[in-house]
């Protein structure tokens, strides 16, 4: 019934954004989520690998434009006008990711000057307050929330129009921000003691994933038919590749069974952080292909 019914108009065409929406949304979620997880670490590294991921991401959104110069000239005219639209989330979006990139660029900035003098600095200690931490999360948590919420408020494709893939995102992100530590730490490049308790908390942020994710499909075969389509595309359809294999086996599966049986392997957090890392990527991207518009009956 939901193969006639998704006949019925031309509406029905996956709501494809390609890849560079994509990488934006796993980009935003790995600066957000490390920057959050930072709180508890307090890695100048980690901040400074968030900081490139965030810039990066942002400049991807910014560069998806088709006329790249629009949107400063529309916030310069919102600005003199007095006319900002604090109920669209592009534009709350896109004010979170400008602030994030300006807070964490000055704060790299200030770390790279601490490096090139004495240990004990005046840099040191503004760097590793705690009103420094708290900032950072609370910009990281807004950040990957709002790259969730975006996809929420796209009129018509039903996959996404769900309250469950913020913390969708929010989780995907905290377990790729874990899969970085995890490759900074087994590498020797983390530059804090990795804190006890380090693999069981990434155990935990895939456990909760994997929930949030499941809950996320089944409502969606329960919902309407651009969203039983969609969830069609992720597990049996055109994204199902990138689903299973690449979200769930490589993201959750191989990071969970590995930090189980393969403790003894030299190289275990590079695997983990690695599949973790790129598992997330592939979560982002098979939801974002797998969207769907409803039908109009006419």
């Amino acid at each position: 019934m939901t193969a006639d019914m998704l006949n019925l108009t031309q509406q029905v065409a996956t709501s494809h954004w390609g890849w560079t929406i994509a990488l934006f949304l796993w980009l935003v979620g790995l600066s957000g989520m490390s920057l959050t997880l930072n709180f508890w670490l307090r890695s100048k590294k980690v901040l400074l690998l968030s900081t490139v991921a965030g810039v990066a991401g942002t400049l991807l959104v910014v560069s998806h434009l088709t006329r790249l110069l629009n949107l400063p000239f529309a916030a310069i005219n919102a600005l003199m006008e007095g006319s900002l639209n604090f109920g669209s989330w592009m534009f709350i979006g896109i004010c979170i990711l400008a602030v994030l990139c300006i807070v964490t660029v000055i704060e790299s900035l200030l770390v790279i000057a601490a490096q090139k003098k004495e240990p004990e600095n005046e840099y040191e200690t503004f760097l590793e307050s705690d009103i420094v931490a708290w900032l950072n999360a609370i910009l990281g948590v807004a950040a990957t929330a709002y790259s969730g919420f975006l996809l929420t408020q796209a009129a018509g494709v039903a996959l996404w129009n769900t309250a469950a893939l913020p913390v969708l995102w929010l989780l995907s992100g905290l377990a790729c921000a874990f899969g970085l530590v995890e490759m900074l730490e087994s590498g020797k490049q983390l530059d804090v003691h990795a804190p006890h308790g380090l693999t069981t908390a990434a155990d935990v942020a895939h456990i909760a994933e994997a929930l949030v994710l499941f809950a996320f499909v089944q409502s969606a075969f329960s919902g309407t038919p651009g969203a039983a389509a969609g969830a069609e595309a992720l597990v049996a359809g055109a994204q199902a590749t990138l689903f299973w294999g690449g979200a769930v086996f490589v993201g959750i599966v191989v990071p969970l069974v590995m930090n189980r049986i393969g403790k003894s392997l030299p190289n275990l957090g590079l695997i983990t952080g690695a599949a973790s890392i790129v598992g997330a990527l592939a979560l982002r991207a098979a939801i974002l292909f797998a969207g769907y518009f409803d039908p109009v009956l006419l």
